[in-house]
């Protein structure tokens, strides 16, 4: 009798609900400030009403589209829309591949990532969506947000300042490269900035169905 009790009891024990892990999930969404330079605003969406962003090449973090996030325990998760910045006039030559290359920036010069956009953009190229322009400048006036590439990037715990900066930027069409790299170039665009905090979820249960 005495060993039937131990077997029950041990048999109890095993099926009997057991946390094993706990879940990382995306939290409410947080406020965070876009500090970037009044001139790197482009201009804003019509249809979705998002601001967008002018992505310079640069490595000076405080020159690119600066992004001040608040403070997390368990760090967060930043996504922003990636756009090609092209001047597509009638005499483009289309149709092109544009290569756009950006870096992720914080803590001064540390990377988070390198991030590339490579398309072939032909005559019947049309903008993410129509913008109501900051200004009407005439160096910018073929100028749209061209293709939409989501990217997240997961950051750590505490404050955080973000800076998106351009890397380079090569046209490919009729049979010529041109590779840009000037500093102070204008290369991409970004648009529809969010940031969520990280937080645990429901742990993970194992055992017998009710």
């Amino acid at each position: 009798m005495r060993h039937l009790l131990i077997v029950l009891l041990l048999l109890g024990l095993l099926v009997s609900p057991v946390a094993v892990a706990q879940e990382q999930t995306v939290g409410d969404e947080l406020n965070f400030e876009v500090r970037a330079r009044g001139n790197l605003f482009f201009g804003t969406g019509v249809l979705s009403n998002e601001r967008y962003y002018d992505v310079p090449i640069t490595q000076l973090p405080d020159q690119g589209v600066l992004i001040k996030l608040p403070y997390t325990q368990k760090g967060g998760q930043l996504t922003f829309n990636l756009h090609h910045r092209v001047g597509i006039s009638e005499d483009f030559g289309l149709p092109a591949e544009l290569m756009t290359v950006i870096e992720v920036m914080t803590g001064g010069t540390n990377r988070l990532g390198t991030y590339t956009m490579l398309d072939d953009v032909g005559p019947d190229a049309v903008a993410a969506e129509e913008i109501n322009r900051a200004s009407e400048a005439e160096i910018d006036r073929f100028v749209s947000p061209l293709v939409t590439k989501t990217i997240t990037i997961n950051t750590l715990p505490g404050p955080q300042s973000i800076s998106i900066v351009g890397v380079n930027l090569n046209i490919s069409r009729q049979g010529r490269t041109i590779l840009i790299d000037s500093p102070g170039t204008r290369i991409a665009m970004v648009s529809n900035i969010n940031f969520s905090e990280i937080r645990e979820g429901t742990p993970l249960q194992f055992g017998e169905p009710d």
